[in-house]
């Protein structure tokens, strides 16, 4: 099974539509089965979609996730797409979160992360899950972008102990940007650890140098490092046969300021 996790940064980059098309063909070559988009964003004053997604919001016509299924289709790969609001970004933009997946989706739940929900506060967060049907079973999806260590408005620590809380004793993923650098010790990383999940990463049987960004980013504007924050993190021990960094100009093009994370796993 592959898993694909990107930060798209959209509607932000150059050229976007371009590198629409990379991701688009990146899933379709390496034959992703579930993907997990965060920052997918959609002007607000644009118009709704007559489409069956799940959503618990309306998605409207420039949805990045939208697009980016339209483009699958196009090409003959049919995937499920969900798309849920988390918050107002960049004053015109609706933010949410996507999963694609050509599995068949059988629940969805939107999390909040946040006490007295307000979709005007950017630092409030929602995770979503899905239940998708594989030949081997059924399996849980969570789709993260948390927030920071010791931000007293939105703690990383909460929104991991309400994720870890919807966690049942079957095999899940949480894939997305945690916004917590896997380096520093005693901070979130290892918050994530205690918590009983397991970073494919560490477990992984061929992986690259992993880090997802390189530079001084949006949430990071002092950051001169390079940093893993993008994870794919199970709760149950699994075989990953790999573990990728993807669009980072080795492996497809640079799409966002994140890199994306490709895992092959090996569902027994």
């Amino acid at each position: 099974m592959k898993l694909l996790t990107l930060n798209t940064h959209s509607w932000q980059e150059d050229k976007q539509l371009e590198k629409l098309d990379i991701v688009a063909q990146a899933i379709i070559e390496q034959g992703c089965d579930v993907i997990a988009l965060q920052e997918v964003n959609q002007c607000q004053d644009s118009p709704v979609v007559d489409a069956s997604i799940l959503s618990n919001h309306p998605v409207l016509a420039d949805n990045y996730g939208y697009l980016l299924q339209k483009k699958l289709a196009e090409h003959g790969h049919h995937y499920q797409l969900t798309w849920d609001f988390v918050h107002q970004s960049y004053e015109v933009y609706q933010e949410g979160v996507a999963f694609l997946t050509r599995l068949p989706i059988v629940e969805h739940e939107v999390i909040d992360l946040s006490d007295n929900y307000d979709v005007n506060f950017w630092k409030h967060r929602r995770a979503v899950r899905i239940k998708v049907a594989f030949q081997q079973g059924e399996f849980d999806f969570y789709n993260c972008h948390c927030g920071w260590w010791n931000d007293s408005e939105s703690p990383f620590e909460e929104h991991i102990k309400r994720i870890t809380a919807t966690l049942s004793t079957g095999l899940s993923f949480l894939l997305g940007d945690f916004n917590n650098p896997s380096h520093i010790r005693d901070e979130g990383y290892d918050y994530v650890l205690q918590r009983g999940l397991i970073d494919c990463y560490e477990i992984a049987e061929t992986k690259d140098a992993g880090a997802t960004v390189i530079k001084n980013i949006d949430g990071w504007q002092q950051n001169s490092q390079a940093l893993r924050i993008d994870l794919i993190l199970s709760n149950q021990l699994v075989v990953i046969k790999q573990h990728q960094t993807i669009f980072n100009n080795d492996f497809y093009p640079i799409v966002s300021d994140h890199f994306g994370v490709l895992v092959d796993v090996e569902v027994a």
